[in-house]
């Protein structure tokens, strides 16, 4: 794949516990914003912190901004909120933030979480991909095609796949 160059971020929403380990792993090398899942579904104030978060680091290199959350903080809301309600809002949010990212001149894009994913990827409206050389099993590097955005490149992972250093191992190889 012919390179794409521009700025890069990951969003994760995955509560994997690889998800969890990529995240501690990743905060070693890269700014990272832990948004409170809890705030997520009180509404949009969250969702604003983290694209102005990002929006003010992002120019100096990839951010990082995870709703991911333990499982007993997942459990809580699930039990205070259900669990359709919990999901539904942590993926508006990391979608509705991956796409203020693009905005933002974001063209490297990794996003951790399968739901995470699809909600990001229906929001941004990408009709089609090509894929290319494959980051860990079952997670290849993605190039768009016809994005009305132009072109990028995308990793879309479920939770569990990839090693503990997937994020960093990504980045490098979306170039």
């Amino acid at each position: 794949m012919r390179p794409v160059g521009g700025l890069a971020a990951i969003v994760a929403g995955s509560c994997s516990s690889a998800t969890l380990r990529q995240l501690d792993v990743a905060e070693r090398s890269l700014p990272v914003l832990r948004l409170d899942p809890e705030k997520l579904l009180a509404g949009l104030e969250e969702i604003y912190a983290a694209i102005s978060w990002a929006g003010d680091r992002i120019s100096v290199g990839p951010v990082v901004v995870a709703a991911s959350a333990s499982p007993e903080t997942v459990s809580r809301l699930q039990s205070r909120y259900g669990r359709d309600a919990s999901g539904h809002a942590i993926e508006t949010a990391t979608s509705i933030i991956a796409d203020e990212l693009m905005t933002r001149g974001v063209r490297r894009l990794v996003i951790a979480g399968g739901e995470t994913s699809g909600a990001a990827v229906d929001r941004l409206a990408i009709p089609a991909f090509l894929i290319g050389l494959e980051i860990a099993p079952g997670v290849p590097v993605l190039r768009t095609v016809g994005n009305k955005q132009g072109d990028m490149l995308l990793a879309l992972k479920s939770g569990n796949f990839g090693g503990e250093d997937f994020f960093t191992a990504a980045l490098a190889m979306m170039h």
